[in-house]
């Protein structure tokens, strides 16, 4: 008799290959050739009796497998169709029963982008807690998980000490995050505008030396520039190998010492033990003289030590004036302290300056210099 009713709309069968399979009274589980969702896709016939989807059988291994509640009898007539898609209708998986390699990886890339900023009342789709289970979470509770909750970053979780160290001295072009006003707008500032925050004046290094040994002259280079008009320098020691000599001083530029008959001094200095003077003066000299009562080359006493303040050394429009205090310890033995001051009388850009004894001898000296800050 033919079939009367509606034809079918969508939806396939597939009689599937079971012709592996061995009915021997004992088995129950067999294998469908195929991967199903439900049981109920499936259409079974044994020996002619359409069986019922969980009573007579159930899937198994994941839906590749069919298991029969009474084992099939030897020479069973089994054969099953795949009914796929829907038939007159739609069919609903049943739960957790779409996996991972179900979904196709358009179900994300195949979507229009959201086109804006995410706001706090969008929403994800997260594994709760890692067991299984799917819920929605809004974007808003992002920002509490990361510690930026307000529209803030918490500063706690910046983590500082796992960065890479700078590696330099901070320079004026190095940038700080401030809170602008303590009103929680973040900005940029220069490290230069926090010499100015801390009084607008200070000593900022420009240079050091430490000859680390015995040489013949201890240079200094590049310690002055047009940043700073006044400079300070420091010997902290110099410590000639032979006890007795004097000390000259010369200045540098890009090309060497600048010995022309060019400095102009004065130095005075006394004898602790009985307060004889030791005293040098000169004009149109190729160097400053000092400390002519002759240096000790006790390593423990560290020589001489020296503070030398250098005014206008860069500028080629005025000549560059010095002055300072020095001490020493004497090749008797006697502690001996002076000072001097001077002019060199040239229009010359200085770069830097070096210190050598008047017997060509060798000493080990240390010298740092610093730029002074305009208040």
């Amino acid at each position: 008799m033919a079939y009367i009713g509606q034809g079918i709309k969508q939806g396939t069968f597939k009689v599937l290959d079971t012709s592996g399979n061995t009915y021997n009274g004992s088995n129950t589980t067999f294998n469908l050739g195929t991967q199903v969702g439900s049981a109920a896709q499936l259409l079974v016939s044994h020996d002619g009796v359409i069986q019922k989807a969980g009573t007579d059988y159930t899937l198994a291994t994941g839906g590749t497998q069919i298991t029969f509640s009474t084992a099939p009898a030897s020479g069973a007539s089994i054969f099953i169709t795949e009914i796929s898609g829907a038939v007159g209708g739609t069919v609903t998986p049943s739960d957790a029963s779409v996996t991972a390699d179900k979904l196709n990886s358009a179900l994300l890339t195949g979507h229009t982008d959201i086109g804006a900023n995410i706001a706090d009342a969008d929403l994800f789709l997260t594994d709760d807690g890692a067991g299984g289970t799917l819920r929605k979470t809004a974007a808003s509770r992002l920002k509490t998980y990361v510690g930026a909750g307000a529209g803030a970053f918490d500063i706690a979780n910046l983590d500082i000490d796992g960065g890479t160290d700078i590696g330099a001295d901070i320079t004026d072009s190095d940038l700080f995050i401030i809170d602008d006003g303590a009103g929680g707008t973040n900005r940029k500032t220069a490290a230069s505008r926090i010499k100015s925050y801390v009084g607008g004046g200070g000593l900022v290094p420009t240079g050091q030396v430490d000859s680390g040994g015995n040489v013949g002259a201890v240079v200094i280079n590049d310690i002055f520039t047009s940043t700073y008009t006044n400079y300070i320098v420091i010997v902290d020691k110099c410590i000639p190998a032979s006890g007795g000599a004097a000390m000259y001083m010369q200045f540098r530029d890009e090309s060497g010492g600048l010995g022309g008959s060019d400095y102009g001094y004065s130095n005075r200095a006394l004898l602790a033990s009985n307060g004889s003077e030791d005293n040098s003066d000169g004009d149109g000299q190729t160097q400053v003289k000092f400390a002519s009562g002759g240096i000790g080359n006790l390593s423990n006493k560290l020589g001489m030590r020296m503070v030398i303040h250098v005014q206008d050394p860069y500028t080629s429009s005025v000549y560059t004036g010095f002055h300072g205090t020095y001490g020493y310890i004497n090749n008797s033995g006697y502690a001996v302290h002076g000072y001097l001051g001077g002019l060199y009388a040239q229009n010359d850009s200085i770069r830097g300056m070096q210190l050598y004894l008047n017997t060509g001898g060798n000493l080990n000296a240390r010298i740092k210099a610093y730029g002074v800050v305009d208040s």
